[in-house]
């Protein structure tokens, strides 16, 4: 019997997209973990600023909410004022840092450690080194198509007074100066609106904060909404505004000109120009690859009321059309949670607004906590994290709890682990990083104790899922050009293969080749011969494992570090500082027993390790993360006598 072809292209469409949800799905999971990577695990810290420029590991920003981020094109992440603390007051915030997630430091960049600092404008469209932004709280940001930072609007100070702003500013890194590039210089001013689609150089939004942006592929600068003046009085707005970087003006696109206007839902999943979400401010946004606007809850009107939302919607700037896409037109709704990992077209977050969210390198949607309504309908501040799958129209509950006020569980800074958990809070800020990880940084909310101003740093990552596999050990030998990696592992019930891989630079690495792993919960040893290094003149070999799990999931050991250029029993230390682990490579004309001491500063032993290691230049891990933060002497002794070298533990 021939098959109905109709049939066939329908089954086979079928069968694709039950293979595609379920690739989406093994990559969400519960046991996806959180780092807490930075910054303080209790409320209400005062920032450490250090040297203007400079980056040190102790620097820090301190606890706040209602910030401006960006990402620059090298991937560093930027943070701009906001409300709470600095190095001795707390208020309103002009500070400008960097932080790089490679060397895991923050610079204080530009702008003041004090609070409650004026605005320098200077000549409207002039950079000058001693222009500045003024303090100020949830003002909105974009980087754009020239790497350039983009700051625009919030509450905080002018030159002689606080209130509303709606000033344009944009920030050159190259140059490390500020222009005030458009608006006004005076707090409270109300918006010109001129003709809805049509550019002129008069037009200006109105002074708001708490409003939405995005960028386009042209580098156009897009706004939606926020609480502020509209012609004439203030409310919540939401009306759509595009700025064009090579005219220097604003244009009216979309929305009303007027405040407090109610929400037109239409058809769920069928754009009309009719269609508009209702005014709303601390909304949630994202930004999608054709340069759509997705747009979810946020504080404001549905069809009848003012309160907490949870619709989504997407903004099509090439239509100029909205549409409803998910969630409810009505208010104050409770989450539907479903089973956690397990994506539901049932499944919708509750009613909320300053959340925080990304959008992965898979084109995914993510939201974490705010302030809102849990599974039992209970309003208060939330932890939940949310992953939107726009191909598939379904939400997935992926960590974090669905009852309000839950407390941090911080872990060990920098130490990934499936029970970490950011508490619940609102007002944090968030970035994506070059290498698809999510990261995100302070908020009101709570610590592992209490509720308060917060200053930590967090980072999630979706794809580097912990494997049960348990590396007991991971050490090697460099001897005749040539180095023997050796390590033991145990409980690899799920576990597939080990893959080898090396660098000269400590950065880039390759692949040597693999290891099959025994499949089963015995204590197994293993052993690989890179003998490929004579060509290469470099006097520092990484190596580390790539550990990788049947379902494609991975994650990487600690590195081991060879150094060429030791005699005798000199010791090199990577890294220095350490957080956690401390490689310590040494060389040795014979073989003998070796021992690692670990003492302070002072003389008392802390920790004491030993092994029976063959001749040449050995690399060997050790465990620092229960030393206290401090400076620390190492001492490898053997037949060859004792050497001697100083590090500081995080």
């Amino acid at each position: 019997m021939n098959p109905n072809p109709s049939y066939m292209k329908f089954l086979l469409s079928f069968i694709a997209l039950l293979l595609f949800e379920a690739s989406l799905s093994a990559q969400i999971s519960p046991q996806t973990p959180w780092t807490w990577m930075k910054g303080d695990n209790t409320i209400d810290q005062n920032g450490n600023y250090g040297t203007q420029g400079l980056a040190d590991i102790a620097n820090k920003p301190g606890a706040r909410n209602y910030s401006a981020t960006w990402r620059d094109t090298a991937g560093k992440l930027w943070l701009f004022g906001g409300s709470g603390y600095g190095a001795t007051t707390t208020g309103y915030l002009n500070d400008l840092w960097k932080f790089d997630p490679l060397s895991n430091k923050w610079i204080w960049i530009k702008g003041d450690n004090t609070t409650g600092s004026f605005s320098v404008y200077g000549t409207l469209g002039i950079p000058n080194p001693i222009n500045k932004p003024g303090g100020c709280y949830s003002g909105v940001s974009w980087t754009g198509n020239d790497g350039n930072l983009w700051l625009f609007g919030g509450f905080g100070y002018t030159n002689t007074s606080i209130g509303f702003l709606n000033s344009l500013w944009k920030y050159n890194p190259t140059t490390n100066q500020w222009t005030w590039v458009k608006g006004d210089n005076i707090v409270n001013q109300a918006g010109n609106y001129g003709t809805k689609g049509i550019e002129n150089s008069g037009n200006k939004p109105g002074a708001r904060y708490g409003s939405r942006t995005w960028t386009d592929t042209n580098g156009n600068l897009w706004l939606f909404g926020g609480y502020g003046f509209d012609g004439s009085t203030t409310g919540i707005l939401n009306d759509i505004w595009k700025y064009n970087p090579s005219t220097n003006s604003w244009t009216w696109m979309k929305g009303d000109n007027t405040i407090s206007q109610v929400g037109i839902y239409g058809t769920k999943g069928i754009a009309s120009a009719d269609n508009k979400p209702g005014a709303r401010y601390f909304s949630t946004s994202w930004k999608d690859e054709n340069d759509n606007l997705w747009l979810f809850g946020g504080y404001g009107h549905d069809e009848n009321s003012i309160g907490d939302l949870n619709d989504l919607w997407k903004y099509n700037p090439s239509t100029n059309e909205w549409t409803w896409i998910s969630g409810d037109k009505i208010l104050d709704h409770a989450g539907v949670y479903g089973a956690q990992g397990v994506p539901a077209i049932s499944n919708n977050p509750g009613g909320r607004y300053v959340s925080s969210s990304w959008r992965d390198v898979s084109g995914e949607l993510w939201l974490f906590g705010g302030y809102g309504y849990d599974a039992a309908n209970n309003p208060g501040y939330l932890n939940d994290l949310w992953k939107y799958n726009p191909t598939t129209n379904k939400w997935t509950w992926v960590k974090g709890d669905s009852t309000i006020d839950q407390l941090s569980i911080y872990g060990i800074q920098g130490m990934a682990d499936t029970s970490n958990k950011s508490g619940a809070r609102t007002g944090s800020v968030s970035w994506t990083d070059g290498n698809g990880n999510l990261w995100l940084f302070g908020g009101y909310g709570f610590d592992g104790n209490t509720e308060g101003v917060l200053n930590d740093l967090w980072k999630i990552s979706s794809y580097q899922i912990p494997l049960p596999l348990h590396l007991l050990q991971f050490n090697g030998v460099l001897k005749d050009e040539a180095v023997q990696l050796k390590w033991v592992s145990e409980q690899e019930t799920d576990f597939s293969h080990y893959v080898i891989q090396r660098s000269f630079d400590g950065t880039n690495y390759i692949s040597l080749g693999n290891v099959n792993g025994a499949g089963n919960n015995n204590r197994n040893e293993y052993s690989y011969y890179d003998n490929d290094i004579k060509n290469n003149s470099g006097q520092k070999i990484y190596y580390r494992l790539q550990l990788m799990d049947r379902s494609g999931s991975y994650t990487f050991s600690k590195i081991l570090l060879f150094s060429r250029d030791q005699s005798s029993l000199a010791v090199s230390l990577f890294p220095n500082p350490a957080q956690h682990t401390l490689n310590i490579s040494f060389d040795q004309k014979k073989g003998f027993e070796t021992t690692v001491v670990i003492t302070d500063m002072k003389g008392l032993l802390l920790k004491k390790q030993s092994g029976n290691y063959s001749s040449g230049i050995t690399s060997i891990n050790i465990d620092v993360s229960e030393l206290p933060a401090g400076t620390y002497i190492l001492s490898v002794s053997n037949n060859n006598g004792t050497a001697h070298q100083k590090f500081i533990k995080q």
